[in-house]
């Protein structure tokens, strides 16, 4: 009996796993005319920890941030948030309103040539004028595009493919943005991280900080606080000609800074203001160390001189209405030093809700953003993207959420209204349902919202062929 009871032990784990796979290769998609989704509860269960980390996120995706600032925006329909208190101050100051623009109607959004148009909302028609500029004279300067958002583009997802593709037919090297600490280095690929010393401040916690800047967040660093880059084997991320690293020093002390074939120490003065150290020449290992308490760094730009380069800002849980915070003193300065040609804006995603048929608040909200993002980049183009679809479980069946049409109505009429680009995510993934099929084909994580690396090569390359359609208009 004992006997027996041993091998049951020992024969059940391995039944089941064989169910397990039986299970994962089904069609079911077929088998059940479309009701349930083709599933690997294999791949799913092994999926890698970083991966699982951030997509355990969307339990719970409303950014606590929106509370308060709700309260600027006047609406029949509020957004439902988490009961999560947050300091940020209100903004009390009237927005005049801007002159209504023609929204094209999402139905006559069509393909040209199986390209995705971008829809254009500027007085001119001209919204990507900015950059088209950049580009015309990118080889003897740097055509710089930030992307800020959410989890979405966590990881440089995305984003490493979009600059990979834009580098190959404009020119450049290098990441370009990077935080002095990551939670999940070993996710991303384009660049190998390593940190030590580093304390995160994002800007959505710290209302009476200055230092509220494009990317949403700083690092301050204890003394010894340290930080590597090292190259990935991508062509366009092998190496970089261009080290560029903007902070305020709370003390005097020094930075010492360390490449290839050389190591600095530079001696910093104390002071309110942004300063830059640079250093140049073909770079493929970074390695940055304060020996100044407290020092803020804003990020370290890893780039070429010239050519094309694409910022990664991402903040995991962000809706984007912090950004109507951000300090037009503090741009000033750092446009002195990094400035911008395009700022993209991923957001939506964490103000969606299974619940919510409405969006209009929220993109009155976001017109507040935009409003101080032209403040603070006045010479820069701007372009929002709609949310990308995600899935929504009803039953034993996966499809759309049912509301993800209203936020993407919501995002175009803010686009609209505020006379920038526009373009439909989720329109380009395929529309009703794309998510599904987008995880049949093992483009998205089993959160059926984030997009994995072959995703986001994937998008990346639909939204390059709509950039380059409107750049050669």
């Amino acid at each position: 009996m004992k006997q027996f009871d041993l091998d049951n032990n020992i024969v059940v784990p391995f039944i089941a796993f064989g169910l397990l796979a039986v299970m994962s290769v089904v069609d079911w998609h077929s088998v059940t005319g479309g009701k349930v989704s083709n599933f690997s509860l294999i791949e799913d269960l092994l999926e890698p920890v970083a991966v699982e980390a951030i997509a355990s996120q969307s339990d719970g995706l409303i950014d606590p941030a929106l509370e308060e600032a709700m309260a600027e925006v006047t609406s029949e329909i509020e957004l439902p948030v988490q009961e999560v208190k947050t300091s940020e101050p209100v903004v009390t100051e009237t927005i005049e309103p801007i002159a209504e623009t023609a929204i094209v109607d999402a139905a006559d959004i069509r393909r040209i040539d199986g390209v995705l148009p971008i829809e254009d909302y500027s007085a001119d028609g001209d919204g990507l004028r900015h950059f088209k500029q950049a580009l015309s004279a990118s080889r003897s300067r740097l055509a710089r595009i930030a992307v800020i958002g959410d989890s979405y583009i966590e990881g440089d997802i995305l984003t490493q493919d979009i600059r990979r593709l834009l580098q190959a037919e404009y020119g450049g090297n290098g990441v370009g943005y990077m935080s002095m600490h990551s939670d999940f280095p070993g996710f991303r690929r384009s660049v190998n991280q390593s940190d030590d010393g580093w304390t995160v401040i994002d800007i959505r916690n710290h209302q009476s900080d200055r230092l509220k800047t494009l990317s949403g967040e700083y690092c301050k660093g204890d003394d010894g606080a340290v930080t590597t880059f090292k190259a990935a084997k991508f062509d366009n991320a092998r190496h970089w000609n261009s080290s560029k690293l903007l902070f305020v020093a709370s003390s005097a002390g020094r930075i010492t800074i360390s490449t290839d074939s050389c190591e600095n120490d530079y001696e910093v003065e104390p002071g309110e203001h942004i300063q830059m150290l640079s250093v140049s020449g073909e770079t493929s290992r970074l390695k940055i160390v304060s020996h100044s308490a407290g020092l803020k760094v804003l990020g370290a730009w890893l780039e070429d001189g010239n050519g094309v380069g694409v910022d990664c800002m991402s903040l995991r849980g962000n809706s984007g209405a912090s950004h109507r915070m951000l300090s037009p003193e503090v741009a000033g300065e750092s446009r002195g030093h990094i400035s911008y040609d395009l700022i993209i804006l991923e957001y939506g995603m964490n103000a969606l809700s299974p619940e919510q048929t409405d969006y209009s608040s929220y993109g009155k909200l976001m017109s507040r953003v935009i409003a101080r993002i032209k403040e603070c980049y006045p010479d820069c183009d701007i372009m929002m993207l709609g949310v990308g679809d995600r899935g929504w479980k009803n039953g034993a069946s996966v499809g759309s959420i049912p509301t993800v049409e209203a936020m993407i109505a919501a995002q175009r009429k803010c686009a609209a209204s505020n006379g920038i680009l526009f373009w439909d995510t989720r329109k380009a993934m395929g529309g009703e349902d794309a998510i599904v099929d987008w995880r049949d084909r093992g483009l998205v994580n089993a959160d059926y919202i984030h997009l994995n690396h072959k995703g986001g090569g994937e998008l990346a390359k639909e939204f390059v062929n709509s950039l380059k359609m409107k750049i050669n208009e």
